[in-house]
């Protein structure tokens, strides 16, 4: 039995069913619980899972887990560890093309021959795998009608620490989806990692001896953060979980504020597009009519994390709750990413954030300097278990604090690289520095170090460089997303014209109710004054519709992908500044 297994089924054997997992949905507007796991039961399924995989597949398969959110796929993700068998988390593929594609695509990287899921999902699964549209031929089975073995069955398998556990798809915000490679070493150092570093002692000790104790959320669980984050880390901290679908979160955010009340939450996690969105939701909403009951001073750790972190939502949000119990004190940055399993700097339960102004100049010209009138950055708390570095990425030179340059890591949570890309693993996994420390990992992001801390300032591949200063590309969309109450989601990057000049062009989505009979072009108008009033810039602005930005299977903007669909002409402007070149 590897250490990762025998450590999460410790707590199986300390804890039985007094902690759970449990799954809600809205149905008219209330909540409902529609499942419910205690440990031990979880961990029954499990094994039988485990002794199933272990008697139709060689040690160490890749097996697909393609399952709606639920605890049907928590039990086979963990089923997979038990029997060593390498998990593959993927989304379910919809009509879309691109995401079969993507599906598609996972399949042939990982070489996977088993498919799994549910009984719901199966029959168009197998259609899709055995027709003649891209897909890889591969089985697929519902584990939740497959007639699994008695858990008694089940055989631990011995398992070295650097045995591959699973196989994470990057999302793709910046490139094609990667596999991650985790080991048991990377998990299990990243889950007592963060435990150590987030949970001081005597909150620790509350989990051990309160089985009331219990986090909120809704992310995917195929994606790191809701995996490790959501689903995992409860395991790993004497902790229950109440989880609704992402779906559900999109359609009815309110519930995730009835979650932390109802089940009295100590702690919820979300990217920092979750809380926006939850704040959008309520423009218009009086809180005691979502429900008259509804408390969230329980809440004592609220995460955030997984892409920047805007002051201005984490402000709002503050002072949108404050009435039913929301503390400030509450919110916890934190940094990571997949290929170092999730974590890499947190905030420690009860600090509070870390919210510093920065002259944008002195930004642009890559130094942190602080000023009274700057631009507002969060802190991302300090390292969790690794060894956090500022390194200029064309020399490679370390860099002191306060001075901006790429975020480097190194530690046990680390991945082992990219599945079936020794080149790409060595060009991001194996960095030295100028004097000659490594291996480290190249985040691609950028950042500086403040008294130890943390602030990530954003992608080294979506930087803009115009006139000799460096424009991060989230500054100029929180500008236009914040200039009037019809212009939504947006994406900036460069493009050239017909004539070869380069611009700064910002796609920008409209809220059509709120335009108030103005035209797409006065929208657009608006916002290039407002951009060359705050930020001096020119920029030319292209308006579309709603939903019309590319995102991510984790709501992630994806900037290239907008680009190369306004040059191919497949978004449709509502209006276009720019003089396109196809």
């Amino acid at each position: 039995m590897s250490e990762l297994v025998r450590f999460l089924r410790e707590k199986v054997w300390l804890l039985g069913d007094t902690r759970w997992y449990a799954r809600v949905d809205s149905v008219g507007g209330e909540l409902v619980e529609v499942e419910r796991l205690g440990y031990a039961q979880l961990d029954a399924r499990a094994r039988a899972v485990g002794a199933w995989l272990a008697g139709r597949t060689p040690p160490g398969a890749r097996v697909l887990l393609m399952y709606p959110a639920g605890l049907e796929f928590l039990t086979v993700f963990l089923g997979c560890l038990y029997a060593g068998r390498v998990a593959v988390p993927a989304p379910l593929p919809d009509t879309d093309r691109r995401a079969l594609e993507r599906a598609a695509g996972i399949i042939r990287d990982a070489e996977v021959d088993l498919v799994l899921s549910d009984a719901a999902h199966r029959p168009a699964l197998a259609a899709w795998l055995t027709g003649p549209d891209p897909a890889p031929p591969a089985e697929c089975v519902a584990t939740d009608s497959a007639g699994l073995p008695d858990p008694g069955t089940w055989s631990p398998a011995a398992l070295e620490p650097s045995a591959t556990a699973y196989v994470q798809y990057t999302s793709g915000s910046t490139s094609e989806p990667r596999g991650v490679v985790i080991t048991h070493r990377n998990l299990l150092h990243n889950l007592l990692s963060i435990r150590q570093t987030l949970l001081p002692e005597e909150v620790l000790d509350e989990f051990r001896h309160d089985p009331s104790q219990c986090g909120a959320g809704w992310l995917p669980h195929h994606h790191d953060m809701g995996l490790v984050g959501m689903l995992l880390g409860p395991l790993a901290s004497y902790g229950n979980l109440v989880f609704c679908s992402p779906v559900t979160f999109v359609a009815h955010p309110q519930l995730w504020l009835q979650m932390i009340s109802r089940y009295r939450a100590f702690y919820t996690f979300a990217p920092n597009f979750g809380y926006d969105w939850l704040l959008r939701s309520l423009r218009n909403t009086r809180l005691t009519d979502l429900d008259p009951d509804l408390d969230l001073a329980c809440l004592r750790f609220a995460l955030n994390g997984a892409e920047p972190i805007r002051a201005d939502v984490l402000n709002a949000v503050a002072r949108r709750l404050a009435p039913v119990g929301f503390n400030a004190d509450v919110w916890a940055p934190s940094y990571g990413l997949a290929e170092a399993t999730l974590m890499v700097t947190g905030t420690t339960c009860g600090k509070g954030p870390t919210l510093g102004r920065f002259d944008r100049d002195a930004l642009e010209a890559g130094r942190a300097v602080p000023a009274p009138d700057g631009v507002d950055l969060v802190g991302c708390g300090r390292p969790v278990g690794a060894d956090v570095r500022i390194v200029d990425p064309d020399t490679a030179q370390p860099l002191k604090e306060g001075h901006v340059g790429e975020i480097w890591v190194s530690g046990d949570s680390v991945a082992d690289g990219y599945l079936g890309d020794p080149r790409t693993t060595a060009e991001h996994f194996a960095a030295t520095t100028a004097d000659g420390e490594g291996p480290f990992l190249r985040t691609g992001d950028l950042g500086f170090l403040q008294e130890g801390e943390l602030f990530v300032t954003g992608r080294a591949k979506d930087l803009i460089i115009a006139n000799g200063r460096n424009i991060h590309p989230q500054d100029i969309e929180r500008v236009s997303e914040s200039t009037d109450p019809a212009t939504g989601l947006c994406a900036a990057f460069t493009l050239s014209d017909a004539s070869g000049r380069e611009h700064i062009v910002l796609v920008q989505e409209v809220r059509p109710l709120h335009l108030d009979g103005r035209t797409p072009a006065s929208l657009a108008d608006l916002v290039r004054r407002r951009l060359a009033h705050e930020l001096r810039l020119a920029v030319q602005v292209v308006v579309v519709g709603p939903m019309s930005v590319p995102r991510t299977t984790s709501g992630k903007i994806q900037r290239s992908r907008t680009r190369d669909a306004l040059r191919a002409g497949r978004l449709s402007p509502l209006h276009c500044d720019l003089a396109l070149r196809h």
